[in-house]
């Protein structure tokens, strides 16, 4: 099990992978450098590892809170992290074929700046929202 003070780490390291992986992206020319796609990697397995950790610690310990208010939040919280374990494999596997084929910049491009959008907002929306309720 995970302490709070690890997922707070990971959150950071995530938000860290975004920045730079951003900056990387923005340069077609980088998405088949292999630093990049190192980097890219180890981004997947941070990301996949962290969602897999929150169900594991943070649903598992408020889901069954006697505060229904609590226990729909994080009910809400555990629905959007399917959605975004979805969404961040099709990216995965969207880009993978990029990298391997050279094509559709401006697709991947795209696709790169929402996902990065989106597990920004969910990393802020559990370091505000979520982990304050494990501390009370």
């Amino acid at each position: 099990m995970y302490s709070l003070d690890e997922l707070k780490k990971q959150n950071n390291e995530i938000i860290e992978f975004c920045d730079v992986l951003c900056v990387l992206l923005n340069e077609p020319s980088l998405y088949n450098n292999s630093i990049a796609i190192e980097l890219m990697s180890r981004f997947k397995e941070k990301v996949w590892m962290h969602l897999v950790f929150e169900d594991n610690t943070i649903y598992s310990e408020l889901s069954q809170h006697p505060d229904d208010k609590i226990s729909q939040a994080v009910d809400e919280f555990h629905q959007s992290g399917r959605t975004i374990k979805k969404q961040f494999s099709t990216f995965i596997r969207n880009w993978k074929k990029y990298v391997e084929s050279g094509e559709e910049h401006d697709a991947v491009h795209s696709d790169c700046r929402d996902i990065f959008t989106l597990i920004r907002e969910r990393v802020h929306y559990e370091n505000e929202k979520i982990f304050p309720l494990l501390s009370s």
